[in-house]
């Protein structure tokens, strides 16, 4: 089976969806398929290519110059590259929408009769098609939301993403519900790898610490948690909020004034980017993992939270929550920092809650939320489709 993913960008600064077609591409392959990679080099932004040659040892991949805006996918290249590629392919995966990848796939797949699915990574979430909504509404109307429903179906991570993605845009595909994955943490205990990180950042020794791992960005509810943080700290003066992940410089300074303006900038540590060890260390050095969204169709990073064994509150806004919840795997909290701040004492103030929460959740998200087994569950989806009558 021969299966092309095309994405406008694979540039791993640009969040989530580079990792799960990075991850899906490694587990195909060692399910008999082969796999194709066509994307541009969108959030490189004059980086070297060291990050190409990693993906490139790992699976084919063709990375074409941009034009325009980066997370567009437009590039010169790209439509002549996409029908050579076509040639080829038994089916065409798609990630992401409002782009012009979206647009060539629909103008191009029926004609060849070569199926096609699009995983839309919650871009079909109301929260999501709020953000410039007017532009949305215009351009998916008139390009995106017709070329959705030309598709031969739709992926989503969660039962909830598909629904509020029918909200949003009438008359889709079929849809495919595919559970993402996370890596297998190190073979470490929690207490080796909560030293490696203190080793690394001695300053948070001795404190009781509130990770956000995830990019900076305005939907993952920062503006609720640092007001929560204020209110943590006046009970809890050894809190310290550690946030890990990469960040438009414009949003990480607007960040940082608010935690001056609610006085908790002594308390607040900008970590930057982590991987590998040094990410899974972090993580298990949180006493609470939080992430207060206004949107997540899956939240791969809660998930490794939930992994490493670290205790979890997430609002109703991750898409995963009431599973969690179900599970006695996370606290769930409101969208607002009264809420945030009384989730996060809770699970400071009762370590035992914490501690079996913790363990609920690590078993959890192994018996439910792994590569190999997204992979598989992603193979039958394909094999269901290609095994339908073909259209011509």
């Amino acid at each position: 089976m021969r299966i092309l993913h095309l994405i406008p960008y694979m540039h791993p600064s640009a969040g989530g969806p580079p990792v799960v077609v990075d991850r899906w591409c490694v587990e195909l392959q060692k399910l008999g398929c082969d796999v194709h990679v066509l994307t541009t080099d969108g959030y490189a932004d004059g980086d070297s290519d060291e990050w190409i040659q990693e993906y490139q040892a790992r699976y084919p991949m063709t990375v074409l110059p941009k034009r325009g805006p980066k997370g567009f996918g437009y590039s010169r290249q790209m439509r002549a590259e996409f029908q050579r590629l076509l040639a080829e392919t038994d089916l065409v995966h798609v990630h992401n929408l409002w782009g012009y990848t979206n647009l060539l796939a629909a103008k191009f797949c029926p004609p060849a009769n070569v199926p096609c699915l699009v995983s839309t990574h919650g871009m079909l979430d109301p929260n999501s098609v709020g953000r410039k909504r007017l532009k949305k509404q215009v351009y998916g109307n008139l390009l995106e939301f017709p070329a959705l429903r030309k598709t031969t179906g739709l992926v989503f991570t969660h039962p909830e993403e598909e629904r509020l993605a029918r909200e949003q845009c009438a008359g889709l595909p079929a849809g495919h519900v595919v559970p993402l994955g996370t890596e297998e943490p190190p073979d470490k205990t929690p207490e080796e790898l909560t030293e490696h990180f203190l080793t690394l950042f001695p300053q948070c020794r001795d404190r009781r610490r509130i990770v956000f791992l995830s990019r900076l960005h305005s939907k993952k509810g920062l503006d609720l948690l640092i007001p929560a943080i204020k209110r943590v700290v006046a009970q809890q003066p050894d809190a310290q909020l550690l946030l890990i992940g990469p960040g438009e410089p414009d949003y990480i300074a607007w960040l940082k004034g608010l935690c001056e303006e609610n006085g908790v900038a002594d308390h607040t540590l900008f970590v930057g980017s982590l991987a590998g060890l040094d990410k899974w260390a972090a993580l298990a050095a949180g006493d609470v993992y939080a992430l207060p969204s206004y949107q997540e169709n899956f939240a791969i990073a809660l998930v490794e939270a939930l992994r490493v064994g670290s205790p979890v509150i997430c609002s109703q806004r991750v898409n995963l929550w009431s599973d969690l919840q179900q599970a006695d795997a996370a606290t769930v909290c409101d969208l607002n920092p009264e809420s945030v701040a009384e989730c996060i004492l809770s699970l400071l103030n009762n370590p035992q809650t914490a501690r079996q929460q913790a363990a609920n959740g690590s078993r959890y998200a192994e018996e439910h939320f792994t590569w190999p087994r997204s992979a598989t569950n992603l193979l039958r989806c394909y094999e269901s489709i290609l095994a339908q009558p073909s259209s011509t």
